[in-house]
């Protein structure tokens, strides 16, 4: 943790500045790896391994908890996941958000002071943000991936990692300019109410999203049905399952084989075009994800990801709009893919 960061960080429960008790000896450029920080009521947090634990678990929601440890297993089972999927989801981000490229983010991000990165995990997109703009920028994550973000990233002058839960920052209220949630407001308890506790902390600037979408009859069947069970699992036993489903996601991949739907079946969200076999059989059926990109151990995280967590909800494009619109948010771009919907809006 940089000595920096203390002048922002806030008691998630009351509010209140925390301050470094007992700082150890050594320069302002020096990283604390242990102590604590207080609250003038006596709340007190622990830093560990460098990294600032701002949780209460008392305040938590039910079944907080089990979304905690789901994706402390995950980030610990693989370690190399965020140089892994760099290249492929940087690409990806870039698209679904309209930045184009790297040129085009970093004027999206020009004018930003204060960023957060809510749902960091191994700190991906915080260190794209950090590296391509002058702003401050702040990770958080409620899993001990923030651990191995801290390991990768500390070097990072302008970036700092906080342990906390999305919906009890540890910062002051109408403070980011920019806040990113990319990916995870979906495995909250409440993603309306995840989105509502974010909003509490953005000033005048713009709040990005992704959330799963719904999909067709068939898929939504087979989620519900597998999902029923597998969230059911010790980490073991879904690795199990879902080492069969990488298995049979990288054989139908291999297969090299494309169908061709005649026609549109709107009963069952079906779409008339061509396709290829593994992409089809994800899209409608079951997830059973591959990417040639992305190593063994990434490919078989990523279904782990979806068939894990106790939480997973998916929302139709027009339902994640509206939550914007109520909020008094612009919407600046809206875009949907077969997976999931990406928003980016505005204080009006």
């Amino acid at each position: 943790m940089k000595l920096s960061l203390v002048s922002f960080l806030r008691c998630p429960v009351t509010g209140e500045a925390l301050r470094l008790v007992d700082p150890p000896p050594g320069g302002a450029e020096d990283e604390i790896l242990s102590g604590r920080l207080a609250s003038d009521s006596g709340r007190e947090y622990e830093i560990v391994e460098g990294v600032p634990v701002l949780l209460d678990p008392s305040q938590w929601v039910p079944e907080q908890s089990e979304t905690r440890a789901s994706f402390s297993e995950k980030w610990k089972r693989a370690p190399n996941y965020r140089e892994d999927t760099k290249p492929h989801y940087v690409r990806w981000y870039l698209e679904r958000y309209g930045h184009g490229d790297l040129g085009g983010l970093q004027r999206f991000l020009e004018d930003k002071r204060f960023i957060l990165d809510a749902g960091t995990g191994q700190g991906r997109d915080a260190e794209l943000y950090a590296t391509n703009s002058r702003a401050t920028v702040f990770g958080v994550d409620i899993s001990e991936g923030i651990h191995v973000a801290y390991e990768g990233l500390r070097h990072i002058s302008n970036l700092h990692l906080v342990q906390a839960d999305l919906t009890r920052l540890p910062f002051p209220p109408v403070f980011f300019d920019f806040i990113a949630c990319d990916q995870v407001i979906h495995h909250t308890p409440d993603t309306r109410a995840a989105f509502r506790a974010l909003l509490r902390h953005l000033s005048r600037g713009h709040i990005a999203i992704y959330v799963y979408k719904v999909k067709g009859p068939i898929r939504e069947f087979c989620d519900d049905f597998i999902r029923s069970q597998t969230v059911k699992m010790s980490p073991e036993e879904c690795l199990e399952f879902c080492e069969a489903m990488t298995r049979l996601g990288k054989a139908l991949s291999e297969l090299h084989v494309d169908i061709e739907i005649p026609a549109d079946i709107p009963l069952l969200g079906i779409r008339a075009g061509k396709y290829d076999l593994q992409r089809w059989i994800y899209w409608n059926v079951f997830k059973c994800y591959w990417n040639d990109s992305m190593d063994w151990t990434s490919n078989l995280i990523t279904n782990f990801d979806w068939y894990h967590p106790l939480h997973a909800h998916r929302h139709a494009p027009e339902e994640v709009r509206s939550w914007f619109e109520e909020e008094g948010l612009v919407v600046e771009r809206l875009s949907v893919v077969e997976s999931g919907t990406s928003v980016i809006g505005r204080r009006a």
